[in-house]
């Protein structure tokens, strides 16, 4: 009886829980058709979401440029016209280097007339120079004569200075006078010779062995003679005196003594008067004479050093003038010259013709035959073929993740299936000035890529592609960009699930132009949703119907879309 009771007990369990289980499976159903039908009756385009290694990249536009390009600039000064022009895309060949091919001729007609003027003035200016260098020279000439020549009146004047006193006196009184120190300042102190007395001089012992001793003496000597023989006309006028009173001799006798004595006495006296003018008035008058002359012969000498010093200095700044209005009319000739040669511009080297910079702009200025060139106006330039690169514009929110030394998978519109590599060499520091101008609120800067290797169907302006690889992050997960959305600022991927889709929150990271890393929300293999899931053709609140892109979402790359490959397909 318990066993009966025991299995009619587990029999009426198990009926309730199957019960149970259908009612379960039942809301089930109907809650995940009521949600179908409430989103969408037919499936929307999905994406596994997977982990792998992702690439972190900027895709921009460009043109190929070559590495190395020689720019021919106009160097005439000012502005001229084209005269003649080699065709644009005309190839420089070794030959063409060697013979000096002229590529382009400039208009030299005003150079030419203004080299006739100017040779003229060059002219002017070099017979110039030649009388001013001879004028210099002449003055030097003069100017020593004149040095010369005054060094010997002193030379002269302190000789007779030396020969009247002797050297002794002489150097005695030209110390007195200070006349040793023959330097100007000392020159142009006044001296009174007058005052200095030359009696006290006039004595054989004190004057040197000059014409005023022997002059003395001899005027003594004459005086000493005549005092002798006026004593012997004295004697023998006494003794014909003694005769005649004792009528010896005649009075005629006594008359002719009498008269000899008294010549002797006019001689004694005229002896002493010239003995005492001597020293009185011709000693101190010779004296005092040539030490003015000595004097004056010094400050002569003085004047005519700076009258050569002045006359030279004006000669010399004359010459100088000369010259230098000389050098500058000769520049400005080799100037000229260089210009008119300047005027014809030669095949420097090998490479392709490319009119102007290479670059077209709004501001391009047209060159062509009869244009105006103005100076250092690039007439046009010779890249170097063998070495190229890419130029892109980095949009400025990107501008900051790309550095030197990046690689790069270029991509040429002419060579679709062609994909080459690079490594960005340069981004400018300043944003584009063109599109500044064109477009103010779009900031660009300038990258630079250079090739690896060298592409023989390269050729500049070329539009081209440029993928930077930024960075690789490995092993992450990852779904497409259009599977995450933004709604009510909350980021989320629509899952599809088991029980249909499902709005889950998501976390996000680094992205790249076709996939974006999810840090947490997602596991690897689920599905999400390509584009927001709609019911009534209006999508939900914060989002845009359509084509799945989101207001207030992620930016995204200026510039095509590219899925890398390998990439799982959805």
């Amino acid at each position: 009886m318990g066993k009966r009771n025991t299995g009619v007990f587990r029999k009426g369990f198990l009926i309730r829980f199957a019960l149970v289980m259908a009612c379960v499976l039942s809301v089930v159903a109907v809650g995940g058709y009521l949600l179908r039908s409430d989103t969408d009756t037919s499936k929307a385009a999905s994406f596994s979401a997977f982990a792998g290694p992702m690439e972190i990249s900027v895709l921009e536009g460009g043109s190929i440029e070559a590495r190395d390009s020689l720019q021919i600039q106009s160097e005439v000064q000012g502005s001229t016209q084209i005269l003649t022009l080699i065709e644009e895309g005309y190839l420089i060949t070794p030959e063409d280097v060697e013979k000096g091919l002229v590529l382009v001729e400039l208009d030299s007609k005003e150079l030419v007339d203004r080299q006739l003027a100017q040779e003229l003035e060059y002219q002017s200016s070099m017979a110039a120079l030649t009388e001013a260098t001879e004028q210099y020279e002449i003055q030097l000439n003069q100017n020593e004569s004149n040095i010369k020549a005054a060094e010997l009146e002193v030379r002269f004047a302190r000789m007779d200075l030396d020969k009247y006193l002797g050297e002794q006196l002489a150097a005695a009184l030209l110390e007195k006078l200070s006349l040793t120190d023959t330097s100007e300042a000392s020159l142009s102190e006044k001296r009174d010779v007058a005052a200095i007395d030359f009696t006290e001089y006039a004595h054989p012992e004190k004057l040197g062995d000059g014409e005023a001793r022997q002059k003395l003496r001899q005027l003594e000597d004459e005086l000493a003679l005549s005092i002798q023989d006026l004593g012997l006309a004295e004697n023998k006028l006494e003794g014909t005196k003694r005769l005649f009173e004792r009528e010896f001799v005649m009075k005629t006798q006594l008359d002719t003594d009498q008269s000899g004595y008294n010549r002797k006495l006019i001689a004694r006296q005229s002896a002493e008067t010239s003995r005492d003018l001597f020293i009185k008035y011709e000693f101190p008058k010779q004296a005092q004479k040539l030490l003015s002359d000595y004097e004056e012969s010094l400050r002569k000498l003085v004047r005519a050093e700076k009258l050569a010093t002045s006359t030279i200095a004006q000669s010399e700044a004359k010459k100088n003038s000369a010259e230098a209005r000389h050098k500058l009319q000769t520049r400005k000739r080799e100037e000229l010259a260089t210009q008119i040669e300047k005027c014809v511009i030669r095949a420097p080297r090998t490479g392709l013709v490319v009119y102007g910079t290479g670059e077209q702009s709004y501001r391009s200025e047209p060159i062509e035959e009869g244009a105006t060139i103005r100076e250092r106006q690039v007439i046009f330039t010779i890249p170097d073929t063998s070495v190229m690169a890419c130029r892109v514009q980095v949009h400025e929110s990107f501008v900051k993740k790309v550095r030197q030394g990046q690689k790069a998978r270029i991509r040429v519109d002419a060579y679709p299936k062609e994909q080459l590599t690079g490594e960005v060499y340069r981004i400018a520091v300043l944003p584009d000035s063109q599109n500044r101008w064109l477009s103010p609120d779009l900031k660009v800067y300038s990258t630079v890529i250079h090739i690896d290797g060298e592409i023989d169907w390269l050729k500049p302006g070329m539009s081209a592609e440029a993928e930077i690889i930024i960075d690789v992050l490995d092993d992450v997960l990852q779904v497409p960009l259009n599977a995450v959305h933004v709604v009510n600022g909350k980021t989320l991927c629509y899952v599809d699930g088991v029980l249909g889709v499902e709005e889950r929150p998501v976390k996000t990271g680094d992205y790249n132009i076709s996939f974006i890393e999810i840090k947490e929300g997602l596991q690897p293999g689920e599905k999400v949703l390509l584009r927001a899931p709609t019911a009534s053709g209006k999508g939900p609140e914060g989002e845009e119907n359509g084509d799945g892109e989101k207001k207030g979402g992620k930016g995204k790359n200026k510039g095509k879309e590219r899925e890398p490959e390998g990439a799982p397909a959805g």
